[in-house]
């Protein structure tokens, strides 16, 4: 059973049931519709973090720098006035970024700790930088999507994209897909050596184990997943600019995953809704909502020192 814990059993239950039914209730409602697609696409990306960070001991700064690449390069790849086909596109840009985490990550990873995360943010602020000058890519105001693709298989035709709650059963899909990608993983003889790797990595090498290739392999999953999210939040928006690459936007998934709990994965989902959730309340509560929002985060982590998962398995695993 890829799913170990029974606190982990029954969030997935209980949340997957009500994501599931979350658009019959709020269909009339688009605007929440897309304010729940966009929590979505966030856990997306920050369970490809929480990956990074909490089971492979790469603590990032420049994880966004993946995000934004995933919606640069649709925009950049596809024709400008035609409807591509969205699984085609997907794969190639998710390739490609592949291969861009696959040469990063040759060079990052020769460094760690507090030069790991020095060297990443330096390399996503310098792609951050090139696309916020650049003409040719739209500079601070971005790109948009002119034609959002369809999503036909052998001509049968699921989704459309252009319909909120559409896009949102697509989002939804891709955190399933995503979770259980990432348990799989886990679970398998290569996390395990991952996992290892984290904990004593003297001993792992010692084993006859490449540490650095293990590593690799998992930053560019990681990103790879990260460029995924970011191809998602583009499209869901209909436009991409190079905010999406900003060190801040690693930072807020990082705050997401130490808030869900690090290191549990499908505490990310927790951590993007709770994340959200106050911006959303403190937004419509106070001008000053940036101090209540810092307040409440800060006496969070204060409280719950292994995250809101960390918590709900002290309840539930007795």
């Amino acid at each position: 059973m890829i799913f170990e814990k029974r606190t982990e059993r029954i969030f997935l239950a209980i949340f997957f049931v009500v994501a599931l039914c979350i658009p019959l209730f709020l269909e009339q409602n688009s605007f929440f519709v897309g304010k729940a697609t966009t929590v979505l696409i966030l856990s997306v990306f920050v369970m490809s973090l929480d990956f990074l960070v909490g089971r492979v001991g790469l603590v990032t700064l420049g994880h966004a720098l993946f995000y934004g690449l995933g919606g640069y390069l649709f925009v950049i790849i596809t024709p400008e006035y035609e409807a591509v086909n969205f699984w085609l596109y997907a794969l190639a840009i998710l390739a490609i970024c592949a291969i861009i985490a696959l040469i990063i990550g040759v060079v990052v990873l020769r460094t760690s700790g507090i030069y790991f995360i020095m060297i990443t943010l330096a390399i996503s602020q310098m792609v951050y930088y090139f696309f916020f000058d650049s003409l040719d890519f739209g500079g601070n105001d971005g790109l948009f999507i002119f034609m959002k693709p369809e999503t036909s298989i052998f001509g049968i035709s699921f989704l459309d994209l252009d319909n909120p709650t559409h896009f949102y059963y697509l989002a939804l899909l891709a955190v399933a897909v995503t979770l259980i990608t990432i348990k799989i993983i886990l679970r398998s003889r290569f996390g395990r050596i991952v996992e290892a790797s984290k904990l004593n990595p003297q001993r792992t090498e010692a084993l006859g184990y490449n540490i650095f290739a293990f590593r690799l392999i998992s930053y560019i999953i990681g990103s790879t997943l990260a460029a995924y999210a970011g191809l998602l939040f583009a499209l869901q928006y209909g436009y991409v600019n190079p905010q999406f690459m900003t060190w801040e936007m690693s930072g807020t998934a990082l705050v997401m995953s130490i808030l869900g709990g690090l290191g549990t994965i499908y505490g990310a989902i927790l951590g993007a809704i709770t994340y959200e959730g106050l911006q959303y309340f403190f937004e419509h509560m106070s001008q000053d909502w940036m101090l209540f929002m810092g307040g409440a985060i800060i006496l969070m982590v204060l409280l719950l020192r292994k995250g809101l998962a960390g918590y709900l398995e002290k309840l539930l695993e007795k």
